[in-house]
């Protein structure tokens, strides 16, 4: 199972983009929800599995100073690598509701860092880490959903596939949401990278 989520209607809503997934934790229900940025289905069939080189069908973009153009924040980049390796966001969209994807190859494999504006508040993304968490072991779900603080004071929420092959996480700093993924990323690896990452 990839990065994505079956859930009820139970299960918090936020920002959802067609085609791209997040989360490891996967529920077995009916009705079609986004979690953050995470297109959901509720038909009962995997999705396809997502396209790690382009994960939101975006555009490439030549430079991180040209990729800020296009954003509303201002883009973090992770320190100690000289550029990344694809920048790529989403055009033709309201600038509100733009993604910006910034890749990079590393020791850990392949790393993307989503950058967007969080559709809820910091405080209310902690009931989110919440209600995912109460999650865990209900009926026809797989993986597991944790809270994490961020270089300690960011509440964060990893999610991790039920084989342990891969995690991702997520937090909001300042305004902005941050998610890293990759396709063979450890819970280890992300709390690393989100920690490079944030300040």
């Amino acid at each position: 199972m990839e990065w994505w989520i079956r859930a009820s209607a139970r299960a918090p809503r936020l920002r959802g983009v067609g085609g791209r997934a997040r989360a490891c934790l996967t529920l077995a229900a009916a009705a079609v929800v986004t979690v953050s940025g995470c297109a959901l289905s509720g038909s009962g069939e995997d999705p396809p599995v997502p396209n790690w080189n382009n994960p939101i069908h975006g555009r490439v973009e030549t430079s991180l100073a040209a990729a800020q153009l296009h954003m509303p924040f201002p883009v973090r980049s992770l320190p100690g690598f000289a550029r990344p390796w694809r920048i790529l966001y989403t055009p033709g969209v309201p600038s509100d509701d733009r993604i910006i994807v910034l890749q990079y190859r590393t020791s850990a494999g392949l790393v993307d860092v989503y950058e967007e504006m969080p559709q809820v508040s910091a405080g209310e993304f902690r009931k989110v880490i919440a209600s995912w968490i109460a999650l865990n072991g209900e009926p026809g779900t797989t993986g597991t959903a944790s809270a994490v603080m961020v270089r300690g004071k960011y509440p964060g929420l990893m999610t991790t596939a039920a084989d342990a092959s891969r995690s991702d996480i997520q937090w909001i700093q300042a305004g902005v949401e941050y998610t890293i993924r990759g396709p063979s990323l450890t819970k280890r690896a992300c709390i690393d990278l989100a920690s490079e990452l944030a300040s």
